[in-house]
């Protein structure tokens, strides 16, 4: 299963180029997972005021519901990204998309809303590309940049030079 990361703060674009990935790639035949991190404090919405949550509640480990072909599963627990990848790579996925969790070693893909956000750059790791909101002009930083204009050609790039095909 390959990871590809698509990092930055908050409103940089994360979700849109997340969705632009799986979108394109669920077209091609690919079978797409994503993960997010939910960095803004507190608990992800749509798990309260439901009966698997209150058997959790309860003292259940672990709760589950099912309905129209879906499987929604509650485990609390402090979890780390690799136990979640673990788990995801138990569904024989193509390609992981995990949006978020910026120190995580994985290829990432950087997105910037303005120049001050260019500090992320310089703080992280195993970057391959930046998407960028603003023109950046003046250096060079070994990877391409794309224009937050540009995601279905970031895509396409990824799939042309990251993964080869």
């Amino acid at each position: 299963m390959d990871i590809i990361q698509i990092v930055g703060y908050k409103n940089s674009g994360k979700t849109a180029l997340a969705n632009e990935f799986i979108s394109y790639l669920r077209n091609k035949g690919f079978l797409v997972g994503s993960l997010k991190h939910h960095g803004h404090g507190g608990t992800p919405a749509g798990i309260y005021n439901k009966d698997s949550e209150s058997h959790r509640r309860n003292g259940a480990v672990v709760s589950g519901v099912k309905g129209e072909g879906m499987l929604q599963i509650t485990k609390e627990k402090d979890w780390q990204l690799e136990q979640m990848i673990d788990l995801f790579q138990s569904f024989r996925l193509d390609i992981l998309i995990i949006e978020g969790f910026k120190t995580a070693p994985y290829p990432k893909i950087v997105m910037i809303r303005n120049t001050k956000d260019l500090s992320l750059v310089e703080q992280l790791t195993n970057i391959q590309a930046i998407v960028s909101r603003v023109p950046i002009k003046g250096r060079s930083w070994g990877f391409p940049v794309f224009s937050a204009e540009q995601l279905a050609f970031v895509v396409k790039w990824y799939m042309k030079e990251m993964k080869k095909t």
